[in-house]
């Protein structure tokens, strides 16, 4: 009688499951900024032509319609949560658009390490979380010195295109960008996307569904 153990081993083992989220090397912007990496934001293109960036970007839709549709620009878009992002860059890989870089970043660290002054036509900062709760407002993105960032980033005469379905945030906007004199408000809509129409975000295609009202903001660098 063979009493040796009977070998549990296959062809084709059993992979261990992992519900754990790889973010790449190459998109995670705080990892390459702790090795030491130099990161230059208008160099990540082969072609020099004008830059926009889009902050918080969600899963990167409008990110990757606007790059599809306008190949005589660059654009960067970076969220802080890679899991929504990561299928948009994958879409984004497949089509091999040389005027498209997705990020895994934060917003004050990629705007310090990887922005130069002056060096942006365009920011898009499209339906951030508006952090409902009076103890949370202090996480929210859009306040005096968020601005005045984004105002030394951006080149003279370029744009900041702004939206928000949260009304309270949308009053604080106002009242944040009328305290101060860097920026002129262009224009303001409610439901009235202005600014490359047929790019839109997740969040806005979802809020448009809901019959939500929807602020759209312009300022232009002065």
């Amino acid at each position: 009688m063979n009493t040796e153990p009977v070998s549990q081993t296959s062809d084709h083992p059993e992979r261990p499951r992992s519900s754990a989220i790889v973010i790449p090397d190459a998109v995670d912007f705080r990892t390459r900024v702790e090795r030491g990496e130099k990161i230059c934001a208008p160099d990540l293109f082969a072609k020099k032509q004008p830059l926009e960036i889009e902050i918080g970007c969600g899963k990167g839709r409008f990110a990757l319609q606007r790059a599809q549709e306008n190949p005589g620009i660059n654009i960067i878009a970076f969220d802080k949560l890679w899991k929504f992002l990561k299928r948009r860059k994958a879409s984004a890989d497949r089509q091999d658009l040389p005027n498209l870089v997705y990020f895994k970043a934060e917003a004050g660290l990629f705007l310090d390490k990887a922005v130069p002054d002056e060096s942006v036509s365009i920011f898009h900062l499209y339906f951030p979380d508006p952090w409902p709760k009076r103890k949370h407002h202090y996480r929210r993105t859009f306040d005096l010195a968020f601005l005045k960032t984004v105002w030394n980033k951006t080149k003279s005469g370029g744009f900041f295109e702004i939206a928000t379905d949260f009304e309270e945030y949308y009053q604080v906007m106002m009242k944040v960008i009328a305290a101060q004199k860097d920026w002129e408000l262009i224009r303001e809509t409610v439901n009235e996307r202005f600014f490359a129409p047929t790019c839109l975000t997740n969040y806005e295609l979802k809020y448009q569904a809901e019959g939500r009202k929807l602020h759209y903001i312009e300022l232009q660098k002065v």
